[in-house]
């Protein structure tokens, strides 16, 4: 749920009253993020995109080490035969980059995202099998021929990389699969040489996992926001003398935010009396006079919201109390304690809550909380209440709603 809805009784005397990957080098990405009320800033963004590539093909790794990942449809190929101790690289950068993306529903309306490649892998093709390539002779593994061409060994990684797998050779001699893990600080998982000439090979695909986090998940509005980050090649990733099938690789993130407002009303019941009180006002002569009640309600989260009204009998825009055969409509107001404002910035004292919901649809904090109450005010004006029939109860059922679906 993403709102909060209130019942409350109103009563006097006269009286008162919620993909994989696409085509080339894109991916697209499904993610949910729910802010707990009571801790909204350590909210996480959950990945809902489904796995492809590595941890399809070696579920049990990525279980261990606690990665998934998602494959895209880019390629590498070598510009030429790799010499006998020729350098590949392998940079990648595994640093927080961040980029904007905007709710779809409310125009102007964005937040920032930090996206992170957490590790890497890919599957390499040789011209040859490994064992043809080092001319050793046939009683070994494939893996073995695979370690034997290469220093270090693609099934280890450099540090500050970590490998994952131990063991990705292919029984066909050609192919060998790897997957590395990256810190933050992570620039690239090290060189690897050729300690034999390769003729040509191939990366034929790129798997990656990555991390996504909000930077004030606090402020985020119900609902979806979209945007894209670009890595570009070279700049961005690097493989040395292989060439890329596609310039660059790109996140699309279509992003599902839930935020829940979580409200405590002090009483689910207000009764309505004459300034001073009832017998005050019969000391006085019962004069003709507003009705009035107040109650207090503290907002425990941060997300906006905007406020509702519903009731159990209407009088125009607002509700209306009832003795059984005879109403009176009641005022509705909303003062919100500081730093909560409108839309507009401005602050929220008074505020004439209605059916309609004029004014109150986008309702933030443009500060940190201060733990104030807020006030709901309840008023029958004094031509009402001339109206009202003596010696009779009226009654009514309101309902307040704190939707965060704005």
């Amino acid at each position: 749920m993403n709102k909060s809805m209130n019942r409350l009784v109103l009563a006097g005397m006269l009286c008162g009253f919620y993909p994989g990957f696409s085509q080339a080098a894109t991916l697209n990405v499904d993610a949910e993020i729910k802010p707990d009320p009571s801790n909204p800033a350590s909210a996480e963004i959950i990945n809902k995109t489904p796995v492809t590539g590595f941890c399809v093909e070696y579920p049990g790794q990525c279980a261990s080490n606690r990665i998934r990942s998602n494959t895209f449809n880019i390629s590498f190929q070598s510009s030429g035969a790799i010499p006998q101790d020729g350098s590949m690289p392998f940079n990648f950068p595994a640093t927080w980059r961040r980029f904007k993306v905007d709710h779809e529903s409310i125009p102007g309306e964005t937040a920032e995202i930090e996206i992170r490649i957490s590790g890497a892998g890919t599957r390499y093709r040789l011209s040859d099998t490994a064992q043809a390539l080092t001319g050793r002779p046939s009683g070994v593994t494939p893996h073995e021929y695979h370690v034997t061409l290469w220093r270090p060994s693609w099934a280890n990684a450099v540090a500050p990389c970590t490998s994952v797998i131990s063991d990705g050779a292919d029984p066909n001699g050609r192919d060998y699969t790897t997957f590395w893990r990256m810190s933050a600080e992570v620039t690239s998982c090290g060189p690897r040489t050729a300690r034999f000439a390769i003729p040509w090979m191939t990366l034929d695909r790129l798997d990656v996992d990555y991390e996504l986090r909000a930077v004030r998940p606090e402020k985020l509005i119900s609902g979806n926001y979209s945007g894209s980050y670009t890595y570009t090649i070279p700049n961005d990733l690097n493989m040395g003398n292989l060439t890329a099938s596609d310039p660059s690789m790109t996140f699309n993130l279509n992003l599902s935010v839930k935020q829940d407002v979580k409200v405590v009303m002090s009483s689910d019941r207000v009764a309505l009396a004459p300034k001073g009180g009832w017998m005050e006002w019969i000391a006085n002569g019962r004069k003709e006079e507003k009705l009035l009640g107040d109650l207090r309600f503290s907002i425990l989260s941060s997300a906006p919201f905007k406020m509702e009204l519903t009731c159990e009998r209407f009088v125009g825009d607002t509700c209306a109390i009832s003795n059984g055969s005879h109403q009176v409509p009641v005022d509705m107001s909303v003062s919100l304690a500081p730093p909560w404002v409108d839309d507009m910035s401005q602050p929220v004292s008074r505020r004439p809550l209605t059916v309609t919901g004029a004014g109150l649809q986008h309702l933030k904090l443009i500060g940190s909380a201060t733990g104030q109450p807020s006030i709901l005010h309840f008023e029958v004006q004094a031509d009402s209440v001339k109206d009202m029939q003596g010696d009779s109860s009226y009654r009514g059922t309101v309902y307040v709603t704190f939707d965060s679906d704005i």
